[in-house]
């Protein structure tokens, strides 16, 4: 469960953080705009006002390059600096090159993403990469971004366990894992929010997306497990709860443990049932871990700082509401939808053409609730997506049945295999990534993806 090499690190560049701030004139804390990236920065951020030293915050949505990105701060090299990357981290080579420029620059890395070094080149010492899964950590299911942060702030100072609800909530918006799945750090940080209190642990019927509703639009609602059953429809909802003798109108959280039984025998998938986390001190939507987690994420990508400022809200208002109802909705149409799509089959891989079936905005998240509802054969690598101008993007996901199976490789070793034997751009972690190709590469890829994960 432990990782004493990855926790001695932690604790060494925790320390030489503390030991380095009074030659720092300034620290760019920067973060990624998910939910888990959020959360985050607002650890870290938290962390900074408790030292009283002179920070920027900014968060960054990978929609450029990181060259782009990091040379438009405008450094000046002969000043000591500080840069600490929360959930998101450039590769080895792009860091090397930048210090090349800028050796005055720490940089502390606490992405939990897969690091990819530069295997030409070793990495300068003024590199406190603290990125987990270089200790042998999963960088999803053990160890996800706001609990590295939240581990490195507990490290700079015990006070920051305060922020332990900080870390629940990421985790809620980044694994897409039931609290029963959780592993070795992701459940010691949740463990110790529930032990001070911060979040409340419940049992019983488990409809994310839903959870904050009465049980009719809960099942309509539902995307971990998605309800193929309802089809995002209340009223078959209500029609199979009455069946039941059910209330419809009955609060997920106001079910009885016979109610959820009869529930989850009737749709006979026991994932229905589990652990859920809900927020002491917040109302409504955002007193549901997984739900509050979702609305950061669909407010972050435009608007990180408004999805910054819902931590301290208390409720969401109207329109956060219609948005997230919005998101969720769209979701269950799209799983909906692929249900029933033609999908290219082969032995160790499905392709899926989602052009003019699902907007390309929603391609990643469909991947993503197709993959962790097993909406597929969980024992094959998905790829979905579309054309866009004059290429292909792929959203790739995968199981831990297939990694299990393949050597222990996922997407982003598949995703490499594929760049280097036919071509393209993309990246990712075990479980998840991207691809771009070219509108002719299509093909050959189809061809070849089996040859490709029998050679893994």
């Amino acid at each position: 469960m432990i990782n004493p090499q990855f926790e001695q690190y932690l604790e060494t560049a925790s320390m030489e953080f503390l030991e380095n701030l009074s030659k720092y004139s300034q620290i760019l804390s920067i973060h990624h705009s998910d939910a888990d990236g959020i959360t985050a920065g607002a650890i870290i951020k938290q962390m900074l006002n408790r030292l009283k030293v002179k920070y920027t915050q900014t968060s960054f949505n990978l929609e450029i390059s990181w060259e782009k990105y990091l040379s438009s701060f405008n450094f000046d090299p002969s000043i000591p600096q500080a840069i600490i990357f929360s959930d998101v981290c450039p590769s080895g080579q792009i860091l090397i090159d930048f210090l090349e420029q800028f050796p005055n620059i720490d940089i502390y890395n606490l992405d939990h993403h897969l690091f990819r070094p530069d295997p030409t080149r070793k990495m300068p010492e003024n590199v406190y990469n603290c990125n987990p899964t270089q200790f042998g950590l999963h960088g999803l299911k053990e160890i996800v971004g706001s609990t590295l942060n939240y581990l490195f702030a507990k490290a700079v100072s015990e006070k920051n366990t305060n922020l332990a609800w900080l870390a629940a909530l990421g985790m809620g918006g980044d694994t897409l894992q039931h609290i029963n799945e959780y592993k070795s750090y992701n459940l010691l940080v949740i463990e110790e929010a529930i032990e001070l209190e911060q979040v409340i642990l419940h049992e019983g019927l488990c409809l994310f997306g839903g959870q904050n509703e009465r049980i009719d639009k809960a099942l309509a609602q539902s995307i971990l497990p998605f309800v193929p059953e309802v089809e995002g429809d209340p009223k078959i909802a209500k029609t199979i709860l009455e069946s039941l003798e059910i209330i419809p109108k009955t609060k997920v959280k106001e079910l009885t443990i016979n109610e959820v039984n009869q529930i989850v025998a009737r749709f006979t998938n026991p994932n229905l049932k589990g652990k859920f986390l809900t927020l002491p001190k917040k109302k409504g939507l955002l007193e549901y871990v997984f739900e509050h987690a979702q609305l950061i994420s669909i407010l972050g990508h435009d608007r990180p700082d408004i999805a910054t400022n819902l931590l301290s809200a208390t409720k969401a208002t109207k329109e956060f509401k219609q948005k997230y109802l919005d998101y969720i909705q769209g979701i269950v149409k799209n799983l909906t939808t692929f249900v029933k799509m033609d999908k290219i089959e082969s032995t160790h891989a499905i392709i899926v053409n989602l052009t003019g079936k699902i907007p390309i905005e929603m391609w990643s998240d469909t991947g993503s609730f197709a993959s962790i509802n097993q909406i597929y054969d969980p024992s094959k690598m998905l790829f979905i997506g579309g054309e866009t101008k004059s290429e292909f993007k792929f959203s790739v996901r995968t199981t831990s049945q297939f990694i299990e199976s393949h050597n222990n490789s996922g997407v982003n070793i598949v995703i490499k295999k594929i760049m280097d034997q036919i071509g393209g751009d993309g990246g990712g972690h075990g479980l998840a990534g991207g691809i771009r190709i070219p509108l002719e590469l299509l093909q050959p890829l189809i061809e070849q993806i089996d040859s490709i994960i029998n050679n893994l």
